[in-house]
């Protein structure tokens, strides 16, 4: 059940939620530049672009597993632990 609320989640992030995944997309980049600064990392703009690409799909993945979750706990009536 958590699978399939989850799948959901995830096309939702495409469609209805599309605001979500800009902000998400915006937060990742705003977490490799203070990563730049505090590390005093210089990376070039392909290695940015691909760091906020994998930062971006954790926080989708975090998202979409939330929403299923979330979703499944409202259709059981109980409270779901990973």
């Amino acid at each position: 059940m958590i699978y399939k609320y989850t799948h959901e989640g995830n096309s939702k992030l495409d469609e209805q939620y599309n605001g979500t995944k800009k902000a998400i997309i915006m937060t990742a980049d705003e977490k490799v530049r203070e990563f730049m600064l505090t590390g005093d990392v210089g990376l070039r703009e392909d290695e940015r672009e691909l760091l906020a690409l994998l930062i971006a799909g954790a926080m989708m993945q975090s998202f979409s597993l939330g929403f299923g979750v979330g979703k499944a706990e409202g259709v059981s009536k109980k409270q779901i632990y990973l």
